[in-house]
């Protein structure tokens, strides 16, 4: 039986293009720490530094914890003085990149046909952006007040999507067994893994990413207006 419902963020609970989104963060912040470094600099060891926080599978160590120690010490600035500009870039500059997302009324329908039938709820964005970013984000999909029991961040996450213990982490986050949560995402390789820890999912296809053309398929599927729809139906949860 579902008892929970995790849903995935960028793409999913709040529709924008990937790409853009990705080539509009990265010329916005590069911008922002032009004077202490080179932005292209900056942005080639930002990419790379990610790319080390989700390759890592070490349980004892944070998401942060992993990107810090690769980035801080390959970027060429103290760390202290960067860490008080990136702060401020999430506070100041991060808010600017609304203007291209598209916001969808179905995304707080949809969480809150969970809500209604009195189960939990969480945010299992991929934790590769700090908390501040994340609720930034949950903002703009304009569910940000609604009582979800638990936000994947990468200061409290361990794992980055695609990994499987990741979906594991959260399930024991919320204090539930894989088998008793739906995950619903836009990423067939990134959301459609949580099936390989026993969880059912839903995939969102209003922006779907399936860079792999992976035959992975899911147990339902359908626009974020469907999601919804399908949310407030009895047969969703008759698992």
């Amino acid at each position: 039986m579902i008892k929970a419902v995790l849903f995935d963020l960028d793409g999913t609970l709040l529709p924008f293009d990937h790409e853009l989104f990705l080539r509009e963060y990265t010329t916005l912040i590069g911008g922002h720490v032009a004077h202490l470094v080179n932005p292209r600099q900056f942005v080639t060891q930002l990419l790379a530094s990610t790319a080390v926080m989700v390759a890592n599978n070490n349980p004892s160590r944070t998401n942060q914890t992993v990107f810090s120690a690769d980035f801080y010490a390959k970027v060429g600035v103290d760390a202290s003085t960067l860490e008080l500009i990136l702060e401020d870039f999430y506070v100041s500059k991060f808010p600017q990149l609304s203007k291209i997302v598209r916001p969808s009324a179905a995304a707080r329908r949809a969480v809150q046909a969970v809500l209604d039938r009195g189960l939990q709820t969480a945010v299992a964005t991929n934790p590769i952006f700090p908390q501040i970013a994340v609720e930034e984000r949950l903002r703009w999909a304009g569910v940000y007040d609604l009582p979800f029991v638990h936000i994947t961040s990468y200061e409290k996450s361990h794992f980055c999507k695609p990994n499987p213990a990741y979906y594991l982490e959260v399930a024991a986050a919320i204090g539930r067994e894989p088998e008793e949560c739906l995950m619903v995402g836009n990423d067939v390789e990134e959301d459609l893994i949580a099936a390989e820890v026993g969880m059912k999912t839903y995939l969102v296809t209003d922006c779907l990413i399936n860079a792999k053309r992976l035959t992975r398929s899911a147990d339902a599927q359908g626009t974020l207006d469907e999601l919804a729809a399908w949310l407030q139906e009895e047969s969703a949860f008759a698992h």
